[in-house]
């Protein structure tokens, strides 16, 4: 795997585009219903400003259509979100369709929780290594792909905390896109319309 990008490093560069690239047309599909129908008010209203503008559409039209419609838009705005909104399809997708995955894997680590939702002080010291990285590597092989977005994402939203997930990322070759004309390649950041920025 020397010549390829590692999850690791794509992750330190890329962030939740990174994660991104891992996931299926599916998994993406789901994250942005999930994203649609669950995000909180400020999300919302942001990824509603962004369909409103790219579909030509009053934000109050909207409102009525079903997420499944909206999907595949959504899919297709998300690379050029900016990382801050990229990351609520991948927060949305796990808190709704695998929160029980979330569940097993802070069972194993030991980390307070209420279903998923952590439960930790302001203080509170990150698990030890070990622990956190065994977890991991249980969960990698009980579920394969779906614990490789999960613990991508982990590692995304919090790398002191979840930094003993490092060597499993690390063993972990990083996503690919599709680039024009069909070649797969690694990827960063787009432009972003939103804001201007990588």
């Amino acid at each position: 795997m020397s010549d390829k990008q590692t999850l690791l490093k794509a992750l330190e560069t890329d962030g939740p585009y990174a994660v991104w690239d891992l996931m299926t047309d599916d998994e993406r599909r789901l994250a942005a219903q999930a994203l649609w129908r669950d995000a909180d008010r400020e999300a919302r209203s942001v990824v509603e400003t962004a369909l409103a503008k790219e579909l030509k559409f009053r934000t109050h039209a909207l409102r009525k259509l079903p997420a499944e419609k909206l999907a595949a838009r959504l899919v297709r705005m998300a690379p050029e979100m900016p990382d801050t909104l990229l990351f609520q399809f991948l927060f949305y997708l796990h808190m709704g369709e695998r929160r029980a995955l979330m569940v097993e894997f802070l069972d194993a680590v030991g980390v307070p929780h209420d279903d998923g939702v952590l439960n930790l002080p302001e203080d509170a010291e990150p698990p030890a290594k070990n622990k956190v990285e065994k977890a991991g590597r249980d969960l990698l092989k009980a579920h394969d792909h779906e614990a490789l977005v999960y613990l991508a994402t982990l590692r995304v939203a919090d790398k002191q905390l979840w930094g003993g997930l490092e060597p499993v990322l690390e063993e972990q070759e990083a996503g690919k896109r599709p680039a024009p004309g069909g070649v797969e390649q690694a990827r960063g950041p787009a432009p972003s319309p939103f804001t201007g920025e990588k």
